[in-house]
This record gives structure tokens, sequence and C-alpha cells, in this order.
């Protein structure tokens, strides 16, 4: 009777510590000059590295402390989500239905020339018509 009462006791201090247990605490790594880590739990530094569990696998991570630009805690959402100053806009892809062909003048079957390719190059990136099809250039065509 004695052995049986010691295991529940047991069992029950074992479930209330368990329920006691507090809420992983997330981090987010900001790295120099750009990028992100996501790390569960307090940060450890040892020396010139920073030793951390990365989310979501728990794997054990170092960085340099000199590639370490900022480490600001964060909720559990924010720890799934990806980081909402890495999203850029890529705009709509061809796969996408953005992209469709269309006859030229003379009906070659090739796309014709967008308006972009006649834009200074002030004005970002361009297409411009060469020999073999198309081409994209950061520079005014000469």
């Amino acid at each position: 009777m004695r052995t049986s009462t010691t295991v529940v006791l047991s069992l029950v201090a074992v479930a209330a510590l368990a329920l006691a247990a507090p809420e992983p605490v997330y981090y987010r790594i900001e790295l120099s000059p750009s990028g992100s880590f996501v790390a569960i739990g307090e940060l450890v530094y040892k020396g010139n590295a920073v030793l951390f569990h990365a989310y979501p696998d728990g794997k054990l991570m170092s960085l340099r402390k000199a590639d370490v630009r900022k480490v600001s805690p964060i909720t559990a959402q924010e720890a799934a989500a990806p980081s909402k100053k890495d999203l850029v806009s890529i705009g709509n892809l061809a796969m996408q239905g953005g992209g469709a062909a269309t006859a030229g003048p003379g009906g070659s079957g090739r796309p014709s020339t967008p308006a972009s390719a006649s834009r200074p190059a002030t004005a970002g990136p361009a297409l411009v018509p060469v020999e073999g099809g198309l081409a994209i250039t950061t520079s005014a065509p000469k």
C-alpha cells in the first residue's frame, strides 16, 4: 500500500511540474549586413561566439558576435511567421499568367518590345532587343 501511494504521489508531482513548465522564449537575431535567425530559449555568449538553439528544429547553432547586429524577444506567433522585412515582392511571374507572349509587329510570334525598353537608365532595368532575342540591362542602350 505504501509503495502504490508513493508512485501515485510521484506521478502527481511530475504532472504538476509539467503543467507549470514555462512557455519557451523566442528571440529574433538580426545579422550584419542582412538576414536573421529565430532562437528558442536564452542565448549563451562564450568568448567571441553566440550559441543558441535554432527554431523550429532546435539545432545548436553558433554565430560570431561581430555578425550579430541586434537581438530582440518575439512571440511564438512571430517566430512561426517569416520576418516581414525580408519579404520582397517580385511581381507577377510568367508561370502565374502575367507574362503571356504576344505576337509583335509582323506576326513573328515573338513578344513585342515593351515600353520599358525606351525608358531612361535611371528608371531601372530595361528590356533591350538584341540579335538573338531580348536582353535585360541596367544601363541605357547605345
